[in-house]
């Protein structure tokens, strides 16, 4: 689930740049959430053990 401010977000970045590859607009999306002063963190990643 996307919390409705990020969805705004994601409405407005991809309305302003409709022809950028799915890279370039999460790379816009994330810099206009920093220059909001939202911090990302991404999920730890954990391993799996092999059996």
């Amino acid at each position: 689930m996307i919390p409705d401010a990020v969805r705004a977000v994601l409405t407005a970045v991809m309305a302003e740049h409709p022809g950028a590859s799915p890279e370039l607009l999460a790379r816009l999306v994330v810099t206009e959430l920093r220059d909001l002063g939202w911090h990302i963190t991404p999920k730890p990643v954990t391993q799996r053990r092999s059996s």
